[in-house]
């Protein structure tokens, strides 16, 4: 076989029955929730389905019939950079296809609660919590290269197609709730989920730079690596690629969660002015209806200063947690003297 190349990505294929019958089942799925949503009037945005077939299935077909599937039992550095993609590109291209919001509009609100509810049970949250999930994934990425799993995948088969989906599925543990409100508790909220995407971007990191930094040779012995002219150059390279890899990937990842944070505010904020707006009106009606007068001040028949100077003081001086410890006006210390 010639030497591993970038090109030999694109241009050399082997069979994986975990890849090739993972993506079939996730072309096909895909596409009838589409279909089935678009009948329901509820059609996927035409940029999720593009990333989730490009991206997500796309990476997946790559890194397990491709060239880094072909070649990870030769070359270190396409072993290393194949689980990278397992591990980061595949699960935030699926999860970025929204396939839960898929299910929703498919089935309708209602055929969908029996899915949601088991995606939003007690067991599967525990298992989803982004940080839990975060730190899972790291940590069985990490043991791949230095314990003889990486040398037992390269001999047996099944264990190869095992690998796979445990690099996988650990990822998607951690992106589907990372993207998807549905699968965090209530308190999980976007800002914090943000903070968690910051943390990941560190731990993606970790496995990679041990690879990359070990002053020795990790895992067990592999007759093909330590073919190679510089065993140690190999070590490196390959550390680097999943080190790029991971970072490109918890990037955008970091991106989606504080956009998704921006629109969270947004919605609060909205919410606020609708109820604010709400009472402004209900307090001018009252006004008038009790003749023009609210306490003690003129009211022209739409607009009443008093009202508007109470709706319009700092939130500090309304919000219940603060007014009861120092009322506007009155005591800060918040004391009655008898």
């Amino acid at each position: 076989m010639p030497a591993f190349t970038f090109g030999s990505v694109f241009t050399t294929w082997v069979a994986s029955p975990v890849g090739i019958g993972l993506s079939v089942a996730l072309v096909a799925s895909y596409g009838a929730g589409i279909v089935a949503g678009a009948r329901r009037g509820t059609g996927v945005p035409v940029l999720r389905a593009i990333v989730f077939l490009v991206l997500g299935v796309g990476s997946l077909l790559l890194a397990a019939d491709g060239g880094l599937a072909a070649y990870r039992d030769t070359s270190f550095p396409a072993a290393a950079a194949q689980s990278a993609v397992l591990a980061a590109i595949t699960p935030i291209g699926l999860a970025l296809g929204d396939p839960v919001g898929v299910v929703r509009r498919a089935l309708g609100e209602e055929r969908a609660q029996p899915v949601l509810r088991v995606l939003s049970g007690k067991v599967a949250r525990v298992v989803m919590f982004p940080l839990l999930a975060s730190v899972v994934a790291t940590a069985l990425h990490l043991l791949l290269f230095v314990t003889p799993w990486l040398a037992e995948s390269l001999a047996h088969a099944w264990v190869r197609e095992l690998t796979y989906l445990v690099l996988l599925g650990t990822g998607l543990l951690f992106v589907m709730p990372l993207l998807a409100d549905e699968l965090v508790p209530a308190w999980c909220t976007p800002p914090l989920r943000a903070l968690i995407g910051f943390a990941d971007g560190l731990l993606d990191a970790v496995p990679g730079v041990v690879v990359m930094a070990s002053p020795a040779l990790l895992g067990a012995p592999v007759a093909a690596y330590l073919a190679a002219a510089d065993p140690m150059y190999q070590q490196r390279v390959g550390g680097t690629a999943m080190f790029a890899i991971a970072e490109c990937v918890g990037l955008p990842l970091l991106a989606a969660t504080v956009v998704a944070w921006v629109r969270y505010d947004a919605k609060e904020a909205a919410a606020v002015d609708a109820a604010l707006d709400a009472e402004r009106l209900r307090r001018r009606a009252a006004a008038v209806a009790d003749g023009a007068v609210l306490d003690g001040v003129a009211v022209d028949g739409s607009v009443t200063r008093d009202v508007e100077a109470e709706l319009d003081r700092p939130w500090w001086e309304t919000d219940p947690r603060f007014t009861r410890r120092a009322p506007h006006g009155g005591d800060p210390a918040g004391a009655t003297d008898a």
